[in-house]
């Protein structure tokens, strides 16, 4: 029905179906499936269906410009000297996942039939568990994934990180991981009211939304292309043009960590970000041809459950050689696995106020090293 070059038309499409990603993560629908799933498979209906058209112009732009816009936006608040400060005996475990994470890549590379995109399913999988949906989406425009394939990647990660993060949510009270990692008394009321206030900071990704102001938009929108333009130059000075988003994400963090008093003051940079995510995902979703989904779908589902297994050997096996503490490793583990929202809404759902801070910031660590390694993994093993 809708035309590839009804530009305003698409635009709309796209819209509305971040619109209706951001409403859904507020039913509980929403928050048990994820609302980037939800935008994925209604995208996918309507072009299947013959409403919105698979290929567009439109689409290339989203991939092209709002996802390396997207980066800087997200990480302007990427405080690395605060991350190592503030996350105590929680990056231990954090990094553990890590390299789980990264371990379950290659073997499942290795053992499954993943086909000729192997290389770039590898790339895609280790970024999403190591940072998160915003360095899948990085990932998959940065090695050009089939948007069938990244559809089904974004499927299987859903069904697969919904179980695990069930699992999580058990752990603390499994009799059988209390005996297995050391699992430390919760501080009291004083200890977690004390001077070093445990609570987020105002401008971390999990606060509810600030008033969103004009001039702090636009600066953070500047900022945010000069560093893709940046990105750019360097990557092709370096001989790399197709790996401009490391470039950027390098700029970025480093920015972020040359200036962290002043960036901390924006407002609404990562809400925007985070809403051009969602856009490319509603591409994504109107882009993936739905047979080719399905005949593809169930070995990345087993590839993903490998990496998540892995993952999860590293955090608690390798963690009760090390004597990490159990929720620690709890958190610790969400935070790498699913980022830094999902995480600070366990460790308060634990009753671990103290450790909100910490998630959150592991989480934003995660945003910020998972491109490197996922792009580095894929043009490795390609």
């Amino acid at each position: 029905m809708i035309q590839p070059d009804w530009t305003f038309a698409i635009w709309a499409m796209l819209a509305a179906l971040a619109a209706l990603g951001f409403w859904s993560d507020r039913t509980r629908l929403g928050r048990n499936v994820s609302g980037l799933a939800i935008v994925l498979a209604t995208g996918m209906v309507l072009s299947n269906l013959g409403v919105a058209p698979r290929q567009s112009p439109v689409y290339g732009v989203v991939w092209s410009t709002l996802v390396p816009v997207a980066i800087p936006l997200l990480l302007l608040k990427a405080n690395l000297r605060r991350i190592l400060a503030e996350t105590r005996g929680m990056l231990l475990p954090f990094t553990l996942g890590a390299v789980g994470t990264t371990a379950g890549a290659l073997l499942g590379y290795w053992l499954l039939p993943l086909g000729e995109h192997a290389p770039e399913l590898a790339g895609v999988f280790s970024a999403t568990y190591i940072g998160g949906s915003m360095n899948m989406a990085a990932v998959t425009q940065a090695v050009n994934l089939d948007p069938a394939l990244a559809t089904a990647s974004v499927a299987a990660d859903n069904v697969v990180g919904v179980i695990y993060l069930g699992l999580l949510a058990l752990a603390p009270s499994m009799a059988f991981l209390r005996r297995w990692l050391r699992a430390d008394a919760a501080p009291s009321v004083a200890d977690r009211t004390g001077a070093a206030d445990p609570a987020p900071a105002r401008n971390d990704p999990v606060d509810a939304p600030a008033p969103l102001d004009l001039v702090h938009i636009g600066v953070a929108l500047a900022i945010a292309f000069t560093l893709c333009a940046l990105g750019q130059v360097l990557a092709a000075w370096a001989g790399l043009g197709g790996y401009a988003i490391l470039f950027i994400t390098a700029l970025a963090v480093g920015l972020a960590n040359l200036f962290p008093r002043q960036l901390a003051r924006l407002k609404g940079d990562y809400e925007i970000g985070l809403f051009f995510m969602y856009l490319f995902f509603a591409a994504i979703g109107l882009s993936a041809d739905v047979a080719a989904m399905i005949t593809s779908a169930p070995v990345v589902a087993l590839y993903a459950a490998v990496i998540v297994a892995c993952h999860a050997l590293g955090v608690f096996g390798l963690g009760r050689f090390l004597r990490t503490d159990l929720m620690d490793s709890v958190i610790a583990s969400n935070a790498c696995s699913a980022g830094p929202a999902s995480a600070a809404a366990m460790a308060a759902g634990k009753g671990r106020p103290d450790l909100v801070a910490p998630a959150v910031l592991l989480g934003v660590l995660g945003y910020a090293v998972a491109n490197f390694i996922g792009i580095g993994l894929a043009t490795w093993l390609g």
